[in-house]
């Protein structure tokens, strides 16, 4: 009887083993089996992302917080200097040494704010050269004419009375770019885009530049350049559609009797299906006798 009872607590010793170790290998198999599926969904995934559906739909669903980029350039001939701001030949001499100049603004404008870069040309000097700034904007809903300068010329020096000296500004808004001079009360102008000039007393807007493409469509023409940045034509044409439905776009105004001229590129990166296009052109094309 006592060997009956003996054989009874080993086989329960046993099966209680036999259980322990039953249920670790349930858990490590459950544990690879969560590992494998894991793995399987990942590779899933990559595969995924080589399906140019896959990726479109990405896209469409996750717009780019970067919506539009603008290459601005404007041009003051010298009869603007000579006749509209008759400047002196003594502040001539002060603007060339003292003053920068503007050669382009960068305007991107993404879903919460605009950067700007200018690029300008330092004093004239034996050190001259050109630097590029960047300004980042946030414009103020709240307010009607919240404005950011981009660019200052001082005119003249400073008088002796500490008064504002006359000065042009390039200034940016939520959507509109002004150059603006402030003057003597004596000296007046019209705005340079065909547009009534709503200046103030002592100040005149020379041209108002609008950011929106509505408002930009009757300055919009061909693009002299018709070439990209990496030489290659604009998707094989020097033309643009005049309807506006092409992602870039070229617009531009001279008033010859005032002296003033600009010019305004636009990169809408809105359109996705003109983006995807830019996103695969191939370089040019080198000539064969130029292959060594």
């Amino acid at each position: 009887m006592e060997i009956f009872w003996s054989a009874v607590g080993i086989s329960v010793i046993v099966c209680f083993l036999f259980y322990i170790l039953a249920q670790h290998w349930q858990q490590a198999l459950r544990q690879q089996a969560w590992t494998i599926r894991r793995l399987t969904d990942r590779v899933q995934d990559l595969e995924d992302l080589g399906d140019p559906q896959f990726r479109r739909r990405i896209g469409e669903s996750a717009p780019m917080p970067l919506k539009q980029v603008f290459t601005f350039s404007f041009r003051l001939s010298d009869r603007f200097w000579r006749d509209k701001l008759q400047i002196s030949n003594e502040n001539r001499d002060f603007i060339r040494t003292f003053g920068s100049f503007v050669g382009s603004v960068k305007l991107e404008k993404w879903r919460s704010h605009m950067v700007a870069t200018i690029a300008e040309v330092l004093p004239d000097s034996s050190t001259a050269r050109w630097q590029a700034r960047s300004l980042d904007f946030y414009p103020d809903p709240a307010k009607k004419n919240d404005a950011l300068t981009l660019w200052e010329l001082r005119l003249a020096p400073t008088n002796e009375l500490a008064e504002r000296p006359p000065s042009l500004e390039l200034m940016l808004e939520r959507t509109v770019l002004e150059l603006r001079g402030h003057l003597a009360s004596s000296v007046g102008g019209t705005a340079g885009n065909g547009h009534p000039d709503q200046s103030r007393e002592d100040e005149v807007v020379f041209f108002r530049v609008p950011l929106d493409q509505e408002l930009l469509a009757e300055f919009r023409c061909h693009d002299p350049a018709g070439t990209l940045g990496n030489g290659n034509s604009d998707l094989g044409t020097t033309t643009t559609p005049v309807d506006g439905s092409s992602w870039q776009a070229f617009y531009s105004y001279g008033d010859p009797d005032l002296g003033i001229e600009w010019q305004l590129r636009l990169r809408d990166l809105n359109k996705s299906a003109e983006r995807e296009r830019w996103r695969i052109l191939e370089s040019a094309e080198i000539p064969k006798d130029q292959i060594p």
